[in-house]
């Protein structure tokens, strides 16, 4: 029976646990946090994706009558509480799934990157894992592994240019990077001095919970983007809650309350330290000095435990490099076209980036897609060589 390693436990690996199980394999999944840490990030906010759109019909079947409903926009908590715990604790995954488990460094039992790189006798020695548990290190062998860690753990710099800013990385507790925190830390901004920056939809929805506090902090919202209404809103949007909550921050943007200044063309060069505060600098010497720092500017995927696999990594998007070929100038999620399955190999033979990891820096992952995607990988892995 071929073995097969699982990197992360959201909704993208236990799919892929699931899958793989359907078709023979012994499975082990490795999750350095808890079940569905990734979605925890989100807190209260909503999905924009219905439920139906972000489980297979196989992981729907087990919830049965405890699922949500087809059309419900859980919260990301709820997705980890409601959805992927109970899938990780019932059969068929019940005992696979190791929470506490970080896999430090991943590469082929006794060759290193550079020997065999693109030859078929490279996928006839297993992989060989690297993995802090909470009884301390430990290796773990695998015929075939599935990086399914995303990208959200690792958010992208503040700074201009997408490094980090003079004095960024000091910033600690200030720098606040999930809608979660955001929402944690609500009660303490109240009449606060709050820099935004970003013009995604993540930044959208930190400047509408932040609108509707009762008493909202001034905000500074620096946006690189000129335009008026600075979020990308899809015309006839056929996702409601991503249009509602991209056209509050674009009307937030086009007629500002009296608690929001908005800075266009703004990167930020510099962050100091000002009496307990945070002064901030952006290009063409604008700036303030700020109680909380709200850095929605995109998140990119950690590849520093892969460095002995040979990869085709995507020089752009550091995802998976023939998938990020064939969606070159797709810029909504719902119209990312069927990818071939030869652009979803890796270039390592048995291991495949999987879910939003796979797309990288690219802002258009779907989890329906996603799903899709797997299930070609799997087939192909399943398949006699």
């Amino acid at each position: 029976m071929k073995t097969l390693v699982v990197v992360g436990a959201g909704p993208m690996g236990l799919e892929a646990a699931l899958g793989a199980l359907e078709r023979g394999f012994a499975v082990t999944v490795l999750e350095k946090g808890r079940v569905g840490e990734s979605f925890r990030r989100y807190g209260p906010t909503r999905l924009f994706s219905p439920f139906a759109m972000n489980v297979s019909a196989r992981a729907r079947a087990l919830l049965g009558a405890r699922a949500p409903g087809p059309e419900e926009l859980t919260t990301g908590e709820e997705m980890a509480e409601r959805v992927l715990e109970p899938l990780a604790a019932m059969p068929p995954l019940a005992g696979r799934v190791l929470t506490g488990h970080a896999v430090t460094a991943i590469g082929r039992a006794r060759m290193t990157r550079g020997e065999m790189s693109g030859h078929p006798l490279r996928g006839e020695r297993p992989f060989r894992l690297l993995v802090e548990t909470p009884r301390g290190e430990d290796v773990m062998e695998a015929d075939a592994v599935l990086d399914a860690s995303g990208v959200h753990g690792r958010p992208a710099a503040v700074g201009v240019g997408g490094i980090p800013a003079r004095g960024e990385r000091a910033l600690d507790g200030a720098l606040i990077q999930s809608l979660g925190a955001l929402h944690a830390a609500l009660g303490g901004l109240a009449g606060r001095d709050v820099l935004l920056v970003g013009h995604g939809h993540s930044a959208a929805a930190a400047l509408g919970a932040l609108a509707a506090m009762p008493d909202p902090p001034r905000v500074v919202w620096a946006t690189r983007s000129a335009h008026r209404r600075p979020c990308v809103e899809i015309a006839s949007d056929p996702l409601p809650e991503r249009a509602r909550v991209a056209a509050r921050a674009n009307d937030l943007a086009c007629d500002p309350p009296a608690f929001l200044t908005v800075v266009r063309r703004a990167g930020v060069e510099s962050f100091a330290p000002s009496g307990g505060r945070v002064a901030a600098t952006f290009a063409g010497d604008r700036g303030g000095v700020f109680d909380a720092v709200l850095g929605f500017t995109g998140y990119r995927p950690d590849l520093s435990f892969l460095s002995e696999l040979a990869l085709e990594v995507s020089a752009a998007t550091e995802g998976a490099a023939g998938v990020a070929r064939a969606l070159a100038g797709v810029t909504d999620c719902l119209a990312v076209p069927r990818v071939r399955p030869a652009d979803l190999e890796s270039g390592e033979p048995g291991f495949h980036l999987i879910g939003a990891k796979s797309y990288g820096r690219l802002p258009t992952f779907l989890l329906r897609n996603g799903l899709d995607q797997l299930e070609t990988i799997l087939d192909r892995l399943a398949s006699p060589p």
